[in-house]
């Protein structure tokens, strides 16, 4: 095992295993452990009272090193020296990519049903008024510049705080650091209908299906059907859709009839994973590691098929390293958390920045519809107005209903009596913390917080 440093400015150096000096100037209070215990955190030490001269630093080659994914996202930080690579973590996190589109489905719903009720309230005030109202306000250009996909953007933040976070764990001088990942690019043309060749792979398999009831052949009062229904991850690509009369639609979904036809199978995680990847690959300091490379490395050194061992096989790719040292090697497992709720938080106050008592700038960066100037567009300032700015931070007001919660999904709380560790994922009630982790400390999914101390709150990023 290896202690990583970071001196009394917070700038990161290189790991060390002196653990005798460090454990002596912890005494005399010249060194301060942060992380590890209940954190989960690899721990590092900061000397409070040294500051690290770049210029003497000692040139070395440390990787982190991702294998993308769709549920998961394989990683390993090592380092490449002297032909070995000398692992310091691994593991894997659990993303939240899936969701996305199921919390983008029910806002959806929400905002048409509002707009429902605008329009039934429109026209009530149009008959009462006697004259014709609009039907919607003025539109408002919110994302004109950015119109992609939340799954995609969502994805592609994801791996890229998932290198940020790696490197407040592990914390290397960001010049001497490489940021690695597998690249991967999936065929799902040949996935869907299989490996073909010649013109047959240029000549789309999609053909329109003929209007007429499968079952019973009529043309009329004919409805679409889904053979993966919708629920199950179906969508309405012209392959998984049939034609019904609507007797024959009734039937087949009470279960009196079945189908002998198969839905074709939809690859939306792997789709998705290509677009992304398309994304990543337009950041210039990203290196990326042919899938083939990184096949042949893990087939030749005998490893595994795993996400972690996925992203050790790209490092060594990478750096051309035939050996592995995991001496000093410890293992990781990640999950991301939802760190804003509209559930738990009524509203943002915006943060202020004053100058004798008056607002000159609000928020860091202008928020949506923001008239007033942001910090960021009165920078830079002159020195005379900067001794007199003062910051006003932002705060969160929570909804009454929740704001006695006693905790929000992504909290770390440790169990007092048995000093065991666990990460709160929902609340049953006001009275109560759950988590699925606390039936192999207590027994039962819940516990009273009374018994238990919070060691963290939801840093978006925890450790498992």
């Amino acid at each position: 095992m290896v202690l990583f440093t970071a001196d009394k400015y917070g700038r990161p150096g290189h790991p060390t295993k002196r653990f005798d000096m460090i454990r002596k100037l912890r005494k005399k209070g010249k060194v301060r452990i942060v992380g590890g215990g209940a954190s989960g955190k690899p721990p590092v030490a900061v000397f409070l009272d040294r500051e690290f001269d770049y210029s003497k630093t000692v040139p070395r080659k440390l990787i982190i090193a991702l294998d993308p994914g769709y549920n998961y996202i394989g990683f390993v930080v090592c380092e490449a020296r002297n032909g070995k690579l000398i692992v310091y973590c691994r593991g894997v996190l659990q993303t939240r990519i899936p969701e996305i589109k199921e919390l983008m489905t029910e806002r959806r719903r929400h905002r048409r049903n509002r707009r429902y009720y605008s329009r039934c309230k429109k026209k009530r005030l149009s008959v009462r008024q006697g004259r014709v109202l609009t039907k919607f306000k003025a539109p408002r250009i919110v994302r004109a510049k950015d119109k992609s996909n939340a799954t995609l953007k969502h994805g592609m933040e994801t791996h890229l705080n998932l290198y940020k976070k790696l490197l407040k764990f592990f914390p290397f001088p960001a010049e001497q650091v490489v940021f690695v990942m597998e690249d991967n690019v999936f065929d799902v043309r040949a996935m869907t209908w299989g490996k073909t060749y010649g013109t047959s792979y240029q000549k789309s398999p999609r053909t329109p299906a003929e209007r007429k009831c499968i079952l019973c052949g009529t043309k009329e009062n004919l409805q679409k059907h889904h053979l993966i229904q919708r629920k199950s991850g179906g969508t309405d690509v012209q392959e998984n859709i049939v034609y019904l009369c609507k007797d024959c639609h009734e039937d087949v979904h009470s279960g009196r009839v079945y189908i002998p036809i198969r839905g074709i199978k939809q690859w939306r995680a792997l789709g998705t994973m290509n677009a992304i990847m398309g994304k990543l690959r337009e950041i210039p300091r990203l290196e990326f590691v042919p899938a083939l490379e990184a096949a042949r490395m893990k087939k030749k050194l005998g490893l595994e098929k795993g996400h972690a061992n996925d992203a050790l096989a790209a490092a060594l790719a990478f750096c051309s390293c035939a050996e592995i040292d995991e001496t000093h090697g410890i293992e990781l497992t990640l999950a991301k958390f939802r760190r804003h709720n509209r559930a738990r938080i009524h509203a943002v106050r915006d943060r202020l920045y004053k100058v004798d008592g008056r607002i000159v700038a609000r928020n860091r960066k202008k928020r949506t519809d923001q008239k007033e100037p942001s910090f960021a567009d009165i920078s830079p300032i002159l020195p005379e107005i900067q001794r007199k700015l003062k910051v006003y931070p932002g705060r969160k007001v929570l909804n009454p209903s929740r704001k006695e919660m006693p905790t929000i999904a992504g909290d770390v709380w440790v169990h007092i009596p048995t000093g065991k560790r666990f990460v709160a994922t929902s609340v049953i009630s006001q009275n109560y913390l759950y988590s699925p982790q606390l039936r192999e400390i207590v027994g039962k999914p819940y516990v009273d917080p009374r018994e238990c101390r919070r060691v963290l709150r939801n840093e978006g990023i925890l450790v498992i």
